[in-house]
């Protein structure tokens, strides 16, 4: 055989392994969260498996039913990702509404159930699922305050097993004490009255051990799901869309509820015109007084704000929304002196 033709045997036969290898890489699907760009004192972000994404292809239909305060643009097409049979399979997310999950495909489901995906120990190690709440938080600097919702586990909690649901306490005290320290927590019961738990040896153990740990922060949803049991499942374990959406707007309804109402507080201002700068103290709050509720906890120091006034009680009025909208921040949140690297380049 001539040297040419045996380079191009080696190269087709190079060309049909690539090929072959891409036919069998695992599909999986793509999420892309993005920012609207307009200020939103509230934020959802809602994690789970494939409850999580049926919930999302459902507000995708009736977004109208989410109200004035809620925004979610949605899209599901085949433009990054598809599934392995070709459908859509690349979801874009923006508003102050998100989901996290992983997708449709089999890949998917497999990553977005284990319990691994909510895991966090703390330190710098978290799982997929955990990177995607980040990163929306980092890409939506326009939201001034996050409620973080979990419905995770519908899988895990069928092993029956206590040290499953420890892995999910212990995951969420790092959520809350490391990775997301300024947002609020609330932790869903498991629908294990149905089919799919069937086989479970101890089916209460998953709630029983998460409500234990976080009484103020679980919802039990046994008696919503109990009344609709059977009649508005599509299989033995997921919901048809009605369901899914009478489940977070009631969800909702319960965070607006627990949130903290606006303090009372007698005080004057004396207007003033000058810019301070945020330091590792900087909390925004909506009312001149630490028990008020939270706008925004800054992370970043030496960033100018606009201060329009000082309160009787020691708190600055500033502006730093594009709407004008003001809130306070106490005495010492605020630096006077503008960082040494803003002096030195002007």
């Amino acid at each position: 055989m001539k040297k040419s033709r045996i380079q191009k045997t080696i190269i087709m036969g190079i060309a049909i392994l690539a090929l072959f290898i891409q036919s069998t890489l695992p599909v999986h699907a793509m999420t892309v969260y993005e920012s609207d760009g307009t200020y939103h004192a509230e934020g959802y972000i809602i994690i789970g498996e494939s409850h999580s994404a049926m919930a999302a292809h459902a507000f995708g239909l009736k977004p109208e039913v989410l109200g004035n305060d809620i925004t979610f643009d949605y899209l599901l097409d085949s433009s990054i990702e598809v599934t392995e049979s070709g459908s859509a399979n690349t979801f874009t997310m923006k508003g102050n509404l998100f989901f996290v999950f992983e997708g449709d495909s089999g890949v998917d489901g497999n990553c977005q159930t284990q319990k691994d995906y909510i895991y966090s120990d703390g330190a710098g190690k978290r799982g997929r699922g955990v990177e995607k709440i980040h990163e929306i938080i980092d890409t939506n600097q326009n939201v001034a305050h996050w409620n973080i919702i979990s419905m995770h586990g519908a899988a895990e909690a069928r092993l029956g097993s206590e040290e499953v649901a420890k892995y999910y306490v212990n995951s969420y005290r790092n959520w809350m004490k490391y990775e997301f320290p300024q947002a609020d927590f609330y932790f869903l019961s498991v629908a294990t009255m149905t089919k799919y738990y069937r086989a479970t040896p101890d089916k209460a153990i998953f709630n029983d051990t998460l409500a234990a740990a976080f009484p103020d922060k679980f919802l039990d949803y046994t008696d919503f799901y109990a009344s609709r049991s059977k009649e508005r499942m599509i299989d033995t374990i997921h919901w048809d869309s009605d369901t899914y959406i009478d489940l977070i707007l009631d969800v909702m309804g319960k965070v607006a509820q627990n949130r903290p109402k606006t303090v009372e507080v007698e005080y004057t201002v004396t207007d003033v015109d000058e810019i301070l700068y945020t330091n590792d103290t900087t909390v925004f709050y909506v009312q001149p007084a630490v028990e008020s509720a939270v706008v925004s906890a800054f992370c970043e120091t030496g960033v100018p704000v606009q201060v329009t006034g000082v309160t009787s009680n020691g708190f600055y009025r500033v502006c730093i929304s594009a709407d004008g909208e003001e809130s306070f921040v106490a005495g010492d949140g605020l630096s006077q002196q503008s960082p040494p690297f803003l002096s030195q380049n002007g």
